[in-house]
């Protein structure tokens, strides 16, 4: 004599055996098996909170197509293939109010002004590129300058739609009228550089201010350093 034993489906709670060929059906208690019905109507979200409307399924509902439950959507109208942050409402990368999906200047500096377009305003400075130094007397663009300047090259590629002027400075030692043709040319170095770097000439303007509006005092030859310098101004 044979015999075999077969379960069916946890959901029937119910096995089969066969004997030396012949089929009976019995009724078994199998752990962690359920009666038919059992367990209908259980949510398959169980960790959401309690009173937040809910699906069929007990789960979230959902408004938009960004992943971001509607209880915790701030901007449950999101367009979809937008992306966005955790509260359900555009990335803003760098912070200016003004959504990535909308920004025409996604990396605009920390603490700058910007228009509808996500821009910096006309006369903002660009304030990661100050303090560019030139040896004494001099308007060359050195090896260190480069390295910085390589900087402001990467948020002109990243800002297209923005136009700068260069503006030279110079620390106080000559004539006013000296420094101001120097700090000039200096502008210029720096503008011939980046052109040379892909920054497009017709978005580069320059001017030389010459010793006027040192950042630090000229009484130390740091300080003078850190007057010989350019900055970039939004146009």
């Amino acid at each position: 004599m044979t015999w075999s034993w077969r379960v069916r489906p946890r959901t029937s709670c119910i096995g089969e055996i066969y004997l030396s060929g012949v089929f009976l059906l019995v009724a078994v208690v199998l752990g962690g098996c359920a009666a038919p019905g059992a367990g209908e109507g259980a949510s398959l979200c169980p960790g959401t909170p309690a009173g937040i409307p809910v699906d069929p399924d007990g789960c979230p509902l959902y408004s938009d197509a960004d992943a971001v439950p509607d209880y915790q959507d701030k901007c449950p109208d999101t367009a979809p293939g937008i992306a966005v942050g955790v509260n359900g409402c555009p990335r803003d990368a760098d912070a200016d109010g003004v959504a990535d999906n909308r920004d025409a200047c996604s990396s605009t500096p920390t603490g700058a002004r910007v228009d509808a377009r996500g821009c910096p305003l006309t006369g903002e400075r660009i304030a990661v590129v100050t303090n560019l130094n030139f040896d004494f007397d001099r308007s060359n663009v050195r090896e260190d300058v480069r390295k910085r300047l390589s900087r402001v090259i990467g948020l002109l590629e990243e800002m297209p739609a923005i136009d700068v002027q260069i503006v030279g400075y110079t620390d106080d030692i000559g004539s006013q009228e000296y420094n101001l043709t120097l700090s000039l040319r200096r502008a210029e170095a720096v503008r011939d550089y980046m052109v040379t770097r892909g920054i497009e000439h017709r978005r580069l303007s320059v001017a030389g201010r010459g010793k006027a509006e040192p950042l630090v005092s000229n009484s130390t030859p740091q300080g003078r350093a850190v007057n010989r310098r350019v900055e970039f101004v939004v146009q």
